[in-house]
């Protein structure tokens, strides 16, 4: 006789499916995150006095092994097109690894604070161009977001591994 497992809010089975995304696509990264430079995220520009600003928000495997949190800002010169949200990204490069300042960073943390030599852009500000990164070990990412889905995926009652659970739910949902 089976019986019947309690009902999951669907508020849950949502958030669990994009949890276990999100652990999926950090799990993909972490081998590729040695070999290949790939970056997604949003880029901003805005006009600024003479000039304009173009930030760039990002999600970035250099290609060292580690995972980084960041942004860049840059002025542009005003003639050029503004494009005020558009995604970016670049996948799959070759590597474009930060040289390495401290036992720290071979470890594969980071904190990354730098400024660039001020514009040849007519400027009325003092604001420069610079970027702002925070890295860990690609690993990381994938343990911290693993707890859940590895959690789900077992089976505490009967002491196996379900790896394909959430098929078997989804097949038995259809089927009643």
């Amino acid at each position: 006789m089976k019986t019947a497992l309690p009902r999951v809010p669907r508020g849950l089975e949502v958030l669990r499916g994009l949890w276990c995304a999100l652990f999926l696509g950090f799990l993909a990264m972490w081998p590729l995150s040695y070999s290949f430079y790939t970056s997604f995220g949003i880029d901003t520009d805005r006009q600024e006095e003479l000039s304009a600003i173009q930030a760039h928000l990002r999600f970035r495997w250099p290609g060292n092994g580690s995972f980084m949190v960041g942004a860049d800002q840059f002025w542009l010169a005003a003639w050029k097109p503004l494009d005020r949200f558009d995604l970016g990204g670049a996948f799959f490069k070759a590597p474009r690894r930060p040289p390495l300042r401290s036992s720290w960073n071979q470890m594969g943390f980071w904190a990354i604070r730098e400024r660039y030599p001020p514009s040849k852009l007519p400027l009325q500000v003092s604001e420069m161009e610079s970027s702002s990164w925070i890295g860990v070990p690609s690993w990381l990412p994938v343990v911290l977001t693993g707890f859940w889905p590895v959690r789900w995926w077992m089976d505490p009652r009967k002491g196996k591994v379900l790896w394909l659970s959430p098929v078997r739910e989804l097949m038995r949902r259809r089927a009643s």
